[in-house]
């Protein structure tokens, strides 16, 4: 038999923290969130339009609407997405130890490849 645990409210733990370690923490979570950015988010930060990016698609308003709202995307759907509002997708890949590296070529079909070449 497991031994059963209780949740504990966050508040309760950081209670007994000095101030310094809340604001520490608090400085952090918000850092954080600041990096986290929806497709929806990053396409009105850019002033575009559901309707501007479906247009420089060649698409509709709604499925512009369904893939914002979409937790799976291919890499080549949010690629083009990305390029309809003017930039340049690019995957970078960290480690535990904190090394970081780039991918190239994820995204793009092998006909776009040739066409390139």
């Amino acid at each position: 038999m497991t031994k059963a645990y209780r949740s504990v409210p966050v508040d309760e733990v950081t209670a007994a923290f000095p101030a310094e370690r809340k604001a520490k923490i608090a400085a952090r979570a918000a850092e954080l969130v600041a990096e986290e950015h929806a497709l929806r988010d990053i396409r009105k930060a850019r002033q575009v339009t559901q309707e501007q990016v479906a247009e420089r698609l060649g698409g509709k308003q709604v499925y512009i609407s369904r893939l914002e709202r979409r937790a799976d995307v291919k890499l080549s759907t949010l690629r083009d997405y990305v390029r309809a509002l003017g930039g340049d997708l690019q995957l970078m890949v960290t480690f535990p130890e904190g090394k970081t590296m780039a991918i190239k070529g994820l995204g793009v079909t092998p006909e776009k490849r040739r066409r390139k070449a």
